[in-house]
């Protein structure tokens, strides 16, 4: 399962990155600020369709699915999101919610991460292995070969699944 509910939104979350958007000079329309909360509230892998069944719920007319999209992707194109075509759906930042170190902010290579997907609950956790990821990128880069996408997806087992036996 992905894309859980996790209701409510976290609000310290929700005001840094208005923040963050603000500083940065990026308008956030209600359709917008609507997305946030709606990922903002979910956990593991949030695909698009999710969003808009979310958004359809609080809304009179019909949203057409194009609608969700483009704001996903500007979540996206903010660091807030990241977009995993692997996976096809995206995750929440984990630097967004601020359990990485003060560094990640001014670190550069922090969004070049590993995605690790849980086959069974579909729990997301990314971890940011900087060196490594270096490492990899300039072994790709001496054979003459272009990265496009810069997250490695792998998929598995969680630890809350292998010790309740969810396998």
């Amino acid at each position: 399962m992905t894309g859980k509910l996790a209701w409510p939104a976290n609000s310290a979350e929700k005001a840094r990155i208005l923040a963050q958007c603000e500083t940065q000079r990026v308008t956030i329309t209600q359709l917008r600020a609507q997305v946030l909360d709606i990922v903002l509230s979910m956990n593991g892998v949030i695909k698009a369709y999710q969003v808009l069944a979310c958004m359809q719920q609080g809304s009179n007319s019909t949203i057409a699915p194009p609608t969700a999209y483009r704001a996903l992707d500007f979540w996206a194109e903010q660091g807030i999101l990241h977009k995993i075509p692997a996976i096809n759906g995206y995750i929440l930042c984990r630097h967004v919610q601020h359990e990485c170190s003060e560094q990640c902010q001014q670190d550069a290579t922090h969004h070049s991460d590993f995605v690790l997907v849980c086959n069974q609950c579909g729990a997301v956790e990314e971890l940011s292995m900087s060196q490594e990821w270096l490492a990899l990128r300039q072994r790709v880069s001496n054979s003459g070969f272009q990265l496009n996408d810069e997250h490695i997806v792998l998929t598995g087992v969680c630890n809350q699944c292998r010790c309740a036996g969810n396998f």
